[in-house]
């Protein structure tokens, strides 16, 4: 099934697509579906589609959470976020990270 998302929040930052891409790479390497994923979490398959879709944002235990679930070690994933935006260029506080 194709998942068909609305146009993403706004508000979102090019950043935080560089999260959501790594957190939708995770689950799909290891093999878990949408639907696995939000039963692992007691949550329905739309929570788990407007995060991947960017109409949702993740907070820092939801992120522990979801990659425990996928059988990603959270700090693993999280560094491959940093790589991500130092890849990027991202900045902050008006620097270069």
């Amino acid at each position: 099934m194709t998942l068909s998302c609305r146009r993403p929040n706004p508000v979102f930052s090019d950043e935080y697509r560089l999260l959501r891409e790594a957190l939708l790479e995770a689950r799909r390497k290891s093999g878990v579906s949408q639907r696995d994923l939000a039963e692992r979490l007691g949550k329905s398959h739309s929570h788990v589609a407007r995060i991947e879709c960017g109409q949702r944002r993740v907070d820092t235990l939801e992120f522990y959470h979801i990659a425990r679930a996928i059988g990603v070690e959270p700090a693993s994933l999280f560094a491959q976020v940093i790589r991500r935006l130092e890849a990027h260029g991202s900045e902050v506080g008006g620097r270069a990270a």
